[in-house]
């Protein structure tokens, strides 16, 4: 060992040559294949990247963001919180053609008290949508002049009108917009499903979940 020492402190300048060359060969390394990968994805040989922790921190963020929006929902309607259903939904968020077919898909989501949808606005911008917000009828028909929607969720009743959902449905429709339509109320029964259905909705529900799901079954492909 002493010899291998005194070897190494006789010839420390080539040792240190090495070393200075092997870190410059990996830094080139690492710029060619940074080149190479940015040229890849430009021309869509490759779809989506997931670099090991960073997607599942990401994935684990998401998992966290639908869980308080859970919960938070949850704890109005006596539902209770499955945190395995969360994680499937999460992960097929997460998969790597669909994370790809949401990412800046645009959401407008109508309900006269934002404040309640402000997690499960939260959890949906973990999936890279972006949502945009309006308190009325008027001013949602007004954004979608403003700018294209890829999904509207909204509520039911706002103020006195127990039917406000269903009236911005019907206004949508009129245009001759089929966009997916999916209605987030604090009811769930069978009768406003069907009626849903029948008017041109995708979905009426109170639950957060399934919500969630079907927006990622919506966009994603």
């Amino acid at each position: 060992m002493q010899a291998f020492l005194n070897f190494l402190q006789t010839h420390k300048s080539y040792v240190d040559a090495a070393t200075a060359i092997s870190a410059v060969v990996n830094i080139v390394g690492w710029c060619c294949g940074f080149v190479f990968l940015i040229r890849a994805m430009r021309a869509n040989a490759i779809h989506s990247v997931s670099v090991g922790p960073f997607s599942v921190k990401m994935q684990e963020a998401a998992v966290e963001a639908t869980a308080s929006a859970a919960r938070d929902w949850n704890a109005k309607t006596d539902q209770k919180v499955d945190v395995p259903r969360i994680r499937a939904t999460v992960g097929r968020a997460f998969e790597a053609e669909t994370a790809d077919n949401l990412i800046g898909k645009s959401i407008l989501w109508v309900d006269d008290n934002p404040s309640n949808n402000e997690l499960a606005v939260r959890a949906l911008r973990k999936f890279q949508l972006d949502v945009e917000q309006a308190t009325s009828t008027e001013l949602g028909l007004s954004a979608m002049q403003r700018r294209h929607f890829d999904l509207i969720i909204s509520d039911m009743g706002r103020g006195q009108n127990m039917r406000a959902g269903y009236e911005l449905l019907a206004a949508v429709r009129s245009q001759g917009n089929r966009v997916p339509f999916l209605i987030f109320a604090g009811s769930d029964l069978p009768k406003f499903r069907r009626e849903a259905e029948a008017l041109g909705a995708q979905l009426s529900t109170n639950d957060m979940l399934e919500l969630v799901d079907q927006v990622i079954n919506h966009l994603g492909h």
